[in-house]
């Protein structure tokens, strides 16, 4: 543990959480950071190419690596561990970690992303399922596996793109008429042509008990057809993670944190960083400028609140 009292009590070792741990570290602020995967989940990103300064583009695990190597140089402390439960009394948050240690501070930055969602069909959890192209990918190369990709924003895009390097078919799955990621995304799917599209198809359940075999789908025609694959991949959206939350707080209806324009949250003292909270657009460049915001906001508030 630092020798310090803490300052800031930060959820999130991704790219809102790292930037206002090492923000808040350059403020004169001591930062404990809670999470077990350093840079949350950019490692999902294969080739990071919209962040300036990257001229050629950057791998997510990279990226992440970096970011956490360069905060926790600047003091800040990583435990490596999840917290649980964040609990609010008489305007402290405090909570026990993974590891058992307890942690209290005045002030708390929740910058915990969003997780994956899964199809509500029956084997939701089966073995075969995955949601990163770039780490499970690799588990069937040299296989001439057939996979699925289910979804049509540019997550799914690139899952398939990935995948077509490593599978020898990928099928794609739509549920929408037109594919919604960009034009970019869309031309290179269109021209790979071992990925074949299936628009305005749904997937209506899994194939296999315990380790997937295939999967049920709907066609535009409105017939069902099973197709034999040797995996899925998911890119069908997003939850917000705010179950450690084990207070009142207010949430949109979809579970986003609302804050104001200086990012706090409805409770005095707490604030939203990066994905998981309402906000229009979500990117690792927008996360850790919500990082640099909420730290800098979080020292204002400490110089109001407590006396140093």
């Amino acid at each position: 543990m630092p020798a310090n009292p803490i300052d800031i009590l930060i959820l999130g070792t991704g790219p809102a959480g790292i930037t206002a741990a090492l923000y808040g570290q350059r403020m004169g602020l001591q930062a404990v950071v809670l999470g077990d995967m350093p840079g949350g989940s950019v490692y999902m990103i294969e080739t990071l190419s919209n962040f300036p300064g990257f001229l050629h583009g950057i791998s997510g695990t990279e990226f992440g690596v970096a970011a956490f190597q360069q905060a926790r140089e600047e003091g800040a402390h990583f435990p490596m561990a999840r917290l649980e439960r964040l609990n609010c009394a008489a305007g402290v948050f405090s909570g026990i970690d993974t590891n058992g240690q307890e942690h209290v501070a005045p002030s708390a930055i929740v910058a915990t992303g969003r997780v994956p969602r899964r199809l509500a069909v029956s084997n939701a959890k089966a073995q075969g399922i995955h949601f990163c192209s770039v780490c499970d990918g690799p588990l069937f190369r040299g296989r001439n596996a057939v996979l699925a990709v289910v979804g049509s924003d540019n997550a799914a895009g690139q899952h398939a793109l990935t995948l077509s390097r490593i599978a020898q078919k990928v099928w794609l799955v739509c549920r929408s008429r037109t594919l919604k990621m960009d034009a970019a995304h869309a031309k290179l799917i269109r021209a790979r042509q071992n990925i074949e599209l299936l628009l305005n198809t749904a997937v209506t359940g899994y194939k296999g008990r315990e380790v997937i075999e295939g999967i049920i789908v709907l066609t535009e025609e409105k017939v069902e057809k099973e197709l034999a694959v040797d995996g899925v991949f998911l890119a069908i959206g997003w939850q917000p993670n705010t179950q450690m939350l084990n207070f009142e707080v207010a949430m949109t209806a979809e579970g986003y944190l609302r804050t104001d324009t200086r990012l706090m949250t409805s409770v005095p003292g707490l604030f939203a960083a990066g994905d998981v909270r309402d906000t229009d657009l979500r990117q690792v460049l927008t996360a850790c400028a919500d990082g640099a915001r909420a730290a800098q906001y979080a020292a204002e508030f400490l110089a109001k609140t407590t006396p140093r």
